[in-house]
C-alpha cells in the first residue's frame, strides 16, 4: 500500500472508527464533555444526533473508553430491531449473559443482573448506536430499563446515537414521557472548512507524515471542500488520493488525483451537509424536565 511509499507507520485515515484516531474538533468535544457529565451525574437518558459520517459512533466508543473500568457496558452496533424480545436479547448478549427464553424471562434477567451489579458498586453503561431505527416500542423499552433504580442510583444510564430524523419518532405522543427524561441531547454538525483543513493535517502526523511532504496545499483544501467537512468522506477521499498517487508514481498528492477521488466517491464538486433543520442546534443543549431545577 501507500504507507511505505510515503513513510507512514501506519494508514492515517481509518474505514472504522478508531479511538486512536479521534480528532477532538470543537461540536465533538463539546458533545464529549457533555454526555461525559451526564453520566458522572447519573442520568439515565441522553441523546447524540448527527447527521451520516460525522463521527457519532466514534464519539460512543470515546465514551467508552473514558469510563473504562468504572462501567460494565454494552454497545449496540445493530438497531434493526424487530421487537422488545430482539432488543432484549441483544443486551444480554453484549453484556455476555444468557439471551434465551421469552420476553418476559429475557426482562427479568437484566433486571436481576443490573440490580445486582449496582448493588456491587458497579455501573452499567448501555451505547444505542443507529437509534434512529428504533420504533416507538423500542424507545418505549429503553425509558422503563432507564427508569430501573437500585438505591439512589440508576440501575442503567443509556446514551442513544442517531441520525436526524429520529426527532420525528421523539415527538409521538407516546414518546412524551422518553422526550422529558432525555436532560441532554447533543448535535455533531459537520467540521468547519478550517476544521476539516486540520482534521486531515492531524491524521498524517499521527501517521509519523510530514504533511506537507505527502500532500500539496492546495490538494488538502480541495478535499475540506469538497467533503463538506465530513469526517467519514474526509478519511475515503483522503485515502483514495494517496491510492491514486502511487499508482500514477506521483512523489506528492496533488489537486489531480484529489479531483479523481472525489469523483470516484460521486463528489465531483462541493458537497452541502445533510439539512438537520428542526432538530437541535449544533453543540450541546440541557434540558430540564418538569419539576426539575438547575
Amino acid at each position: 500500500m501507500y504507507e511505505t511509499r510515503f513513510g507512514l507507520s501506519r494508514r492515517p485515515f481509518p474505514a472504522t472508527p478508531d479511538c486512536d484516531h479521534y480528532y477532538p474538533a470543537t461540536a465533538h468535544e463539546a458533545a464529549r464533555a457533555a454526555l461525559e457529565r451526564a453520566l458522572a451525574d447519573d442520568e439515565g437518558l441522553a441523546l447524540l444526533i448527527g447527521s451520516p459520517g460525522t463521527g457519532k459512533t466514534l464519539l460512543g466508543y470515546t465514551l467508552v473508553e473514558c469510563f473504562k473500568g468504572e462501567c460494565v457496558t454494552a454497545f449496540l452496533t445493530n438497531s434493526h430491531l424487530a421487537d422488545r424480545s430482539a432488543l432484549l436479547q441483544a443486551i444480554l448478549y453484549d453484556l455476555a449473559l444468557p439471551y434465551d427464553g421469552g420476553e418476559q424471562t429475557l426482562r427479568l434477567r437484566l433486571t436481576d443482573f443490573l440490580l445486582e451489579n449496582t448493588g456491587a458498586g458497579k455501573r452499567t453503561l448501555l451505547i444505542v448506536d443507529e437509534a434512529h431505527l428504533l420504533s416507538a416500542d423500542l424507545l418505549e423499552e429503553l425509558r422503563l430499563l432507564a427508569n430501573l433504580e437500585a438505591g439512589s442510583r440508576k440501575a442503567i444510564q443509556i446514551v442513544l446515537i442517531a441520525q436526524p430524523e429520529i426527532v420525528e419518532t421523539l415527538k409521538q405522543p407516546k414518546l412524551a414521557s422518553l422526550l422529558q427524561r432525555l436532560v441532554v441531547r447533543c448535535q455533531l454538525p459537520p467540521l468547519s472548512a478550517e476544521e476539516a483543513y486540520d482534521y486531515l493535517l492531524h491524521h498524517l502526523r499521527q501517521a509519523g507524515a510530514q504533511a506537507e511532504q505527502v500532500f500539496d496545499e492546495s490538494a488538502l483544501e480541495v478535499i475540506a471542500r469538497g467533503t463538506a467537512g465530513i469526517p467519514r468522506l474526509l478519511n475515503q477521499a483522503a485515502h483514495q488520493s494517496l491510492r491514486l498517487s502511487v499508482e500514477a508514481g506521483n512523489p506528492e498528492v496533488d489537486v489531480e488525483a484529489v479531483l479523481e477521488a472525489l469523483t470516484l466517491l460521486g463528489l465531483p464538486g462541493q458537497v452541502e451537509p445533510d439539512s438537520t433543520e428542526g432538530t437541535t442546534e449544533p453543540g450541546c443543549q440541557v434540558f430540564l424536565a418538569p419539576g426539575r431545577t438547575a
